[in-house]
């Protein structure tokens, strides 16, 4: 009963994530009766937070829930679903960890590791002096043409192929923060939301029904919106409660 009452607010925050200047975007695996499904998070700028369980992890569940030819901007890990989004931001945390993978590898790969922690550096120093959205754009090719010169400088080392081919899978989408100010670099914001969901799946290991995900999803979405926008959940769940009961 919960659950239902809770549909009607999930599908307005459908909306809201749909018009919203950009969302946060996570997926992580969960069970249902045994069976491997997906959880998904969406986080808008303003922290509206969307929960979203279904048996697949492609494309097709961001079209569901962005609508079909949406040309919104989002910041997304380097799974290849988010390739159909138009307006990417790719997570620079996941690229940070990419290339420290390889530092024992070689001095070679130390010295990567270095330089791209250096861009990152350079990125955040950029972003936080909040710099005119003219200035964002003129420095936007600038820093992309320091990163292709990093690829071209390492390419000659097989024992990088791999953080290498990376870097150049997310060409046009290491800056696309630089466009939008307030937006993240990082999918931190995303990954934060994520977490209470994997700590529930710890506790109860896997849910028991498909009924039982979609009312969670409905109920879930509500109360981490409130948390993340500083609400109290139990009398913003009681409103809803009242209204639709």
């Amino acid at each position: 009963r919960v659950g239902n009452a809770c549909k009607n607010d999930y599908e307005d925050k459908i909306q809201k994530i749909r018009r919203a200047k950009w969302r946060y975007i996570d997926e992580t695996g969960i069970k249902i009766n045994g069976e491997n499904w997906w959880l998904w998070i969406f986080r808008t700028d303003t922290n509206e937070t969307l929960v979203v369980i279904r048996k697949s992890r492609g494309s097709k569940v961001l079209e569901e829930i962005l609508g079909e030819g949406h040309k919104g901007a989002n910041i997304a890990d380097g799974w290849r679903a988010y390739s159909w989004i138009d307006k990417l931001q790719r997570c620079w945390a996941h690229l940070l960890r990419e290339v420290d993978h390889f530092i024992d590898t070689s001095e070679n790969g130390k010295r990567l590791s270095e330089d791209i922690h250096a861009c990152f550096k350079k990125l955040r120093d950029f972003l936080d002096r909040d710099p005119s959205i003219e200035e964002r754009r003129e420095n936007k090719a600038i820093f992309e043409k320091e990163l292709e010169d990093i690829v071209t400088k390492y390419s000659e080392f097989k024992e990088l192929k791999k953080p290498l081919t990376y870097i150049k899978n997310g060409f046009g989408n290491w800056y696309t923060c630089m466009l939008y100010p307030g937006m993240e670099p990082t999918n931190n914001l995303g990954e934060q939301a994520m977490r209470e969901h994997v700590l529930i799946r710890k506790i109860i290991g896997c849910f028991r029904s498909e009924k039982g995900a979609e009312n969670y999803q409905y109920i879930a979405s509500l109360l981490a919106t409130c948390r993340l926008q500083g609400k109290n959940g139990f009398e913003e769940l009681e409103k809803v409660l009242r209204q639709e009961l």
